[in-house]
């Protein structure tokens, strides 16, 4: 699920996708990565400059030629939004011809990330309400029940749906991201995510995907998860439901079994 949301506008928007579809590219080279700070403040070129001189071109060189390929070298940033999972932010890249932001272009930027917030947060509320309009109908299920996004953050959930979170649930939130307690069920839930969540064509890719999670810890007993992706919208931010979680508690089969095992053995 590495950067299922990122887009670039302008003349060499095609190009740059090319480059940064390569991983290396969001690590420790990247001073604009680097550089990130707090939700809301702006980063500019001479935090980009101050990254360089304390790292070194040995470390960011990657990214140096990268952005100097794609005339790219100077701008301004800021995080939008974060939590310890995520996070939502805007940048302007600026070249050669525009230079350095001066201070016109950063009171302009200050400007324009207020309202980028303000929208940002809209698209929140109102594809949260869309998660709680979907769960409403499902309320008196007894089954548990997940709404996830497209970045695999927690959307809206069933009353039953709590359990699953609970101290004695097999699935726990990080942020707003859904972990399985267990390491190596988790590495199978985060597969199956991926594997539905970076689908971008609903025609094409699975649309299902069931996994057991639990097994190995006695604390949660088993369950069976199943995972399904929804129907997308051509346009929006990514905040409105894209996967439904369902569960099914497995513990009395496993009960049983344990039972017939110890009868055998006496």
């Amino acid at each position: 699920m590495l950067l299922p949301f990122n887009l670039f506008t302008g003349k060499e928007a095609d190009r740059a996708q090319l480059h940064f579809a390569n991983p290396a590219m969001w690590g420790a080279c990247n001073w604009r990565v680097g550089s990130s700070g707090d939700p809301m403040t702006i980063q500019h070129d001479g935090h980009y400059r101050s990254y360089r001189r304390q790292h070194g071109r040995s470390l960011t060189a990657d990214y140096d030629d990268a952005v100097s390929d794609l005339d790219m070298q100077y701008g301004c940033q800021a995080v939008l939004m974060a939590d310890q999972e995520h996070f939502l932010g805007l940048a302007i890249m600026r070249g050669r011809m525009e230079g350095p932001c001066d201070s016109s272009a950063l009171f302009a930027f200050e400007r324009v990330i207020r309202h980028a917030q303000r929208a940002v947060r809209v698209h929140l509320a109102l594809d949260g309400e869309a998660g709680e309009l979907l769960v409403g109908n499902w309320s008196d299920l007894a089954s548990p029940m997940l709404v996830l996004d497209r970045f695999g953050g927690l959307c809206a959930m069933t009353p039953a749906g709590e359990q699953l979170l609970g101290e004695d649930g097999p699935l726990s939130l990080r942020g707003i991201s859904i972990a399985a307690r267990n390491r190596r069920d988790d590495r199978s839930f985060q597969a199956a995510l991926a594997g539905l969540l970076r689908t971008g064509d609903n025609s094409v890719g699975p649309h299902l995907h069931r996994i057991r999670v639990g097994q190995s810890d006695h604390s949660t007993g088993s369950w069976s998860l199943s995972i399904l992706r929804l129907p997308r919208r051509p346009h929006g931010l990514g905040f409105d439901p894209h996967v439904i979680v369902s569960a099914k508690p497995l513990r009395n089969r496993l009960n049983a079994c344990r039972s017939r095992e110890l009868f055998d053995a006496s």
